[in-house]
């Protein structure tokens, strides 16, 4: 079952929002990185990464 987040983003390079993950690995190094990805539950539609928490992801949906 997927669940919506609707948070509006446009994602990657046009991302605003400071919280998701294809900003993150921008400016941050890879420890910050992997402990947002740590047990992933979520996936990005837009991007294919996954996280642990939806917040991190533009367009997010239940792994």
């Amino acid at each position: 079952m997927e669940r919506k987040y609707d948070k509006e983003c446009k994602g990657g390079d046009d991302c605003n929002e400071d919280k998701h993950l294809c900003k993150i690995s921008r400016r941050s190094g890879p420890v910050q990185i992997r402990e947002i990805i740590r047990d992933a539950r979520f996936f990005c539609r837009k991007c294919s990464r996954s996280a642990h928490e939806a917040g991190h992801l533009c367009k997010p949906m239940d792994l």
